[in-house]
C-alpha cells in the first residue's frame, strides 16, 4: 500500500496520505515517521488524509496506538485531523480510533472533507513570522518519506 508522510513547513503540519489498503504494519510505520517529524520540527499538528484508503488495521492495534505513541515520546498536546475515506469502508474503525485517542487524552477529530480538517488545524497553529519563513524546514518546505 503506498503511503507518504511529509512535513509541510508553510503550515507547520505533518501530513499523512495513503492510497489503498492500510495494514497494521503500515500504521506502525506511519506512527514512527510522524513521531520523527513532529520531534524534528517541534510541531503538534497532524493531518491524516485517508480519503483514498481502506483500513485493514485490527481493532486491538488501533486500541494500542495511543499507548505506543506515548511510549515512543509523542507529544501530549498534539492535534490530529483525520480525513475519512470516501468509500466509508470500515468507518467504525476510524470512529473507534478517535474514541480510543480521546480517552487517552489526545485531541483527535474525524472529518469528511480535507478543507474542514485543515481549518481545524489552522485554529491551533501559532501565527509567528518565523513559522512562515522560507528557511523553516527543508528546501522547498517539504520533507517526505514514501512507502510503496
Amino acid at each position: 500500500m503506498p503511503w507518504r508522510v511529509e512535513y509541510l513547513s508553510e503550515t507547520n503540519v505533518v501530513a499523512i496520505s495513503a492510497v489503498g489498503e492500510v495494514s497494521n504494519e503500515d500504521a506502525e510505520a506511519q506512527v514512527a515517521e510522524v513521531l520523527r517529524l513532529l520531534q524534528q520540527h517541534q510541531t503538534t499538528l497532524v493531518l491524516a488524509d485517508y480519503t483514498q484508503a481502506f483500513s485493514e488495521i485490527s481493532l486491538p492495534s488501533l486500541y494500542g496506538m495511543p499507548d505506543h505513541f506515548t511510549r515512543e515520546g509523542g507529544f501530549w498536546n498534539i492535534r490530529v485531523a483525520v480525513v475519512m475515506p470516501r468509500s466509508r469502508y470500515r468507518l467504525e474503525s476510524y470512529q473507534f480510533f478517535e474514541l480510543v485517542c480521546r480517552n487517552a487524552g489526545y485531541n483527535v477529530r474525524l472529518f469528511k472533507e480535507r478543507e474542514a480538517a485543515e481549518a481545524w488545524l489552522e485554529q491551533a497553529r501559532p501565527h509567528h513570522a518565523e513559522s512562515n519563513s522560507p528557511s523553516a524546514g527543508a528546501a522547498g518546505g517539504i520533507v517526505r518519506t514514501t512507502c510503496g
